[in-house]
């Protein structure tokens, strides 16, 4: 079980350990994007994500989820190569749709990867915590890559992009070294669609897993596709590169102790975790009304409640799901939150175009409120 562990905390480190990311936004406006265009290639991610995403848990269920993770980390590599060879709008497009492979390819794999394995071992139990350290790992070497982001940062965007190239080398490798889930082959006795027909009732027949898909989706597209655009919201007010690149580690340091502590609550009702929602939707108009440097610790502290709650809601939609559909099931998930994203970036560029950022982020924080009110006043009419 150790060497496991090891072997899947070197791949969720180097998969994270990536000079590019606290900044490629930030290169994207350099490039001459315009807030609509940065949202158009953002959404041809998140729409490759949306297509292959309960695709590639199917595919992760009937084959080796080791090979899925080598192959989706290659696709990343190509966003990379592309982005070097090309640093315009279609080249940015183009790569970010590799990277949308990848992503697809990657979240519920693992996650069923390492969950299978837990259970074999039985140590299923141990699954929020294991995964939350993962999450943490993952936390760190974001900081240690904004680090090296904002030393690197003066000698231009292609030396990061090389640097990055090599941590994909690094998690290719780790990738390539994990087990092959026993589960992946006994479900491929049942055809492809037979599978997915099978993994899709169970996703959205199940009330338990229903409500955490549903949930999961808004703190994903109010979490992890806003986190895209905080660089942006440093450019807007006056950071500079490498302080945008130490914010974004300082932020994922936040994110860090949201992962570790969030094993902890997993007993805590969903009224807590509807009101914390809801809660960090006011951290976000409160951030977007300041609009300066000091703004940006509240963003930190939106990000970290907002990992507080996917991991917790990660650990809870685990325990709900078959083994032998594991990685479909949480592809249904990834599928819901990318309708969230896609939706948020289609909404967040024209309107960022026509107002502001400032005002675009005040919206978000006023929808994620709505949202959260919405989940508390629903559980309350359930009581």
């Amino acid at each position: 079980m150790a060497s496991f562990l090891a072997r899947v905390y070197a791949f969720q480190f180097f998969d994270s350990f990536i000079l590019i990311f606290p900044l490629y936004v930030v290169m994207f406006a350099d490039a001459g994007l315009s807030p609509e265009q940065i949202a158009i290639v953002l959404i041809a991610w998140s729409v490759t994500a949306f297509v292959l995403n309960v695709p590639a848990g199917v595919v992760a269920d009937r084959w080796s989820r080791g090979l899925v993770l080598t192959l989706a980390q290659l696709a990343r590599a190509l966003c990379f190569v592309i982005w070097w060879a090309w640093p315009h709008f279609w080249g940015f497009l183009v790569g970010l749709m590799f990277w949308g492979v990848k992503s697809a390819f990657t979240g519920g794999t693992f996650e069923a990867l390492l969950y299978d394995e837990l259970k074999a071992a039985g140590a299923a139990l141990e699954y929020p915590k294991i995964y939350g350290r993962s999450r943490a790992l993952k936390a760190l070497a974001v900081i240690l890559a904004s680090l090296g982001a904002a030393v690197v940062a003066p000698l231009g965007y292609g030396t990061m992009l090389a640097a990055s190239l090599a941590a994909v080398g690094a998690s290719v490798a780790a990738a390539a070294s994990l087990p092959r889930a026993a589960k992946a082959v006994e479900s491929r006795e049942r055809d492809y669609f037979g599978h997915l027909r099978q993994g899709l009732a169970l996703a959205v027949g199940n009330r338990t897993v229903l409500g955490i898909l549903t949930f999961s989706a808004g703190v994903l597209a109010l979490c992890g596709a806003l986190e895209e655009f905080w660089p942006i919201f440093g450019a807007k007010v006056g950071l500079s590169r490498s302080m945008i690149a130490i914010f974004v580690g300082s932020q994922q340091a936040v994110e860090a102790v949201g992962s570790l502590a969030a094993h902890r609550l997993a007993r805590a009702g969903l009224k807590w975790f509807h009101g914390l929602f809801t809660l960090a939707g006011g951290l976000l108009i409160a951030a977007a009304a300041l609009f300066s440097a000091p703004a940006m610790g509240l963003l930190a502290l939106y990000s970290g409640a907002m990992r507080l709650l996917d991991v917790a809601f990660e650990g809870r939609f685990q325990h709900a799901i078959p083994s032998e559909n594991r990685a479909t099931i949480g592809s249904v998930k990834g599928f819901f939150g990318e309708i969230g994203v896609t939706g948020l970036y289609m909404g967040l560029g024209p309107l960022a175009q026509a107002t502001s950022y400032r005002t675009a982020f005040m919206i978000c924080g006023m929808a994620g409120v709505a949202i959260g009110v919405g989940f508390l006043a629903g559980g309350a009419r359930r009581r």
